[in-house]
């Protein structure tokens, strides 16, 4: 089939391919460079943020839900500490089974008692917890747990350091198995 004149002339202009003016082929942003960069810095980036972040792990437990027996078990034995520390806007009670330990850590008494009352400055006195928990363990050297419990107020970083306070780390471990409890109100 041969075409007209007429119809080779329209096949023409509508098959005619322009050549882009040099104005619009220097607009045009080559992101192919900018992305290998980009690639290659999140491959660098992946794999030495592994090497670079410090992962602590702490130890602790959270206290079995028991329907009575543990009560009667610890009857049977006689008299056993269950030592529990609490973190409180105004300082750190500590308390085991007779009651709660006076400032100083040598007294029993009932009520509201802060052991150990948070410095001037405002911050908590951590060193004085370990002394405190450091005269109940001498005085109960089996026991190796305590409840730690915090003001719903209290910051991530003080239930972290009253952690390492009751387990004395560096030295003699005083009451390694620390137990994470809810909160006081």
């Amino acid at each position: 089939m041969e075409l007209t004149p007429r119809q080779q002339a329209y096949v023409r202009k509508r098959t005619k391919h322009d050549e882009p003016d040099p104005s619009e082929v220097a607009g045009e942003l080559n992101i192919v460079p900018f992305l290998d960069i980009v690639v290659n810095l999140i491959l660098f980036l992946l794999a030495t943020s592994a090497q670079v972040m410090i992962v602590a792990e702490l130890d602790a437990h959270l206290p079995s839900l028991s329907r009575g027996r543990r009560a009667s078990s610890s009857t049977e034995q006689g008299s056993t500490l269950n030592l529990s520390v609490t973190i409180a806007e105004s300082g750190i009670i500590v308390s085991g089974s007779g009651g709660k330990l006076a400032p100083g850590c040598t007294q029993m008494q009932s009520g509201r008692v802060i052991t150990v009352p948070r410095g001037g400055d405002g911050t908590y006195n951590w060193r004085a917890l370990t002394e405190c928990v450091a005269r109940v363990h001498s005085q109960f050297p089996d026991e190796d747990q305590v409840i730690l419990s915090a003001d719903p107020s209290i910051e991530y970083e003080h239930i972290i350091h009253a952690m390492d306070a009751v387990r004395a780390q560096g030295t003699d471990p005083l009451f390694p198995n620390v137990m994470l409890s809810a909160g006081v109100r």
